[in-house]
């Protein structure tokens, strides 16, 4: 048997195909989907094309590599990926959080304004850098890997569907810790001497940093074992190009809108302690958009 007809062979049973089945998608008979198979013949270029098509690989892999060997290590290599963009997502989303948590911690024992605004933006401007790094590399994989085969196990998907709701229950817990010690807002809680009520209003940062940690891990998490909508997602049909672009503009405008009143309220009226709320509100209508674009006719 020739690699030819090894390839076609895996490619075939992967889909689940008879031979039947894939002669009358290629307009041949079984007879030559056989002796294409048991390396008896070849195809023709167009019956090759077709064949690259319908089960998305390229000319060289279907005629001169092994493609069974190629997918288990296709299949390592976005395992990879997604874990590498799923920790690198969440570290940045979680640092971001995090420069305004440890800004309020400290102001809660009186530290220097100019040191915290300082340290603020060193930690603002790395959260951004990972998001960005993360977010290039994501884009590259997607150009160079658009469809894969949905190779997770059965079992794979129902043990995460069973931890998952135990996640989503952890974070909201540590939301509502943190809005207990905020509603606290240091009245009843023991304050040391030198120390603000901001410490506690720090306190409450950590526990949303944590909690969007999780949120945003277990969400990507899930998402990848959706492999349907990853395929989508980079071969949209034209509707759905038409869909994505608009939400990307009007994301787009809703965020530079936030950063410049962000820029304004801290700068003009000093406001940085409290104004990083317009991004979360940003993001809300970001969601909003997408979810009024993207919703059925």
């Amino acid at each position: 048997m020739s690699l030819f007809g090894e390839n076609l062979q895996f490619y075939r049973k992967r889909e689940n195909m008879t031979q039947e089945q894939l002669a009358e998608r290629l307009e041949v008979s079984r007879q030559t989907i056989s002796k294409w198979e048991a390396g008896n013949s070849y195809a023709e270029m167009d019956k090759l094309l077709q064949i690259c098509d319908l089960f998305f690989c390229d000319m060289d892999t279907l005629l001169r590599k092994d493609a069974s060997m190629l997918e288990v290590e296709d299949n390592q290599t976005h395992r990879d990926h997604m874990k590498r963009f799923r920790r690198g997502v969440t570290g940045g989303i979680a640092t971001l959080i995090l420069s305004c948590a440890l800004y309020e911690l400290l102001a809660g024992f009186r530290v220097g304004e100019i040191f915290l605004d300082t340290l603020f933006w060193v930690i603002m401007t790395i959260g951004i850098l990972i998001l960005v790094a993360y977010g290039m590399q994501d884009e590259s994989y997607r150009k160079n890997h658009p469809f894969i085969q949905d190779f997770y196990t059965k079992e794979e998907k129902e043990a995460f569907e069973k931890r998952f709701p135990m996640l989503i229950t952890t974070a909201i817990g540590l939301i509502l810790t943190g809005m207990f010690i905020f509603g606290m807002n240091g009245e009843h809680l023991p304050l040391r001497t030198g120390m603000t009520e901001d410490f506690y209003y720090g306190l409450f940062m950590v526990c949303v940093t944590a909690a969007v940690g999780i949120f945003v891990y277990s969400g990507m998490k899930k998402d990848e074992y959706d492999v349907e909508k990853y395929n989508k997602s980079n071969c949209p049909d034209l509707e759905s190009r038409k869909k994505n672009a608009m939400i990307t503009v009007w994301c787009g405008c809703i965020m530079i809108v936030a950063t410049i009143i962000f820029l304004v309220a801290g700068l003009i009226y000093n406001l940085w302690e409290s104004c990083w709320i317009v991004f979360v509100v940003g993001g809300l209508l970001c969601g909003i958009v997408s979810l009024i674009l993207k919703r059925e006719k």
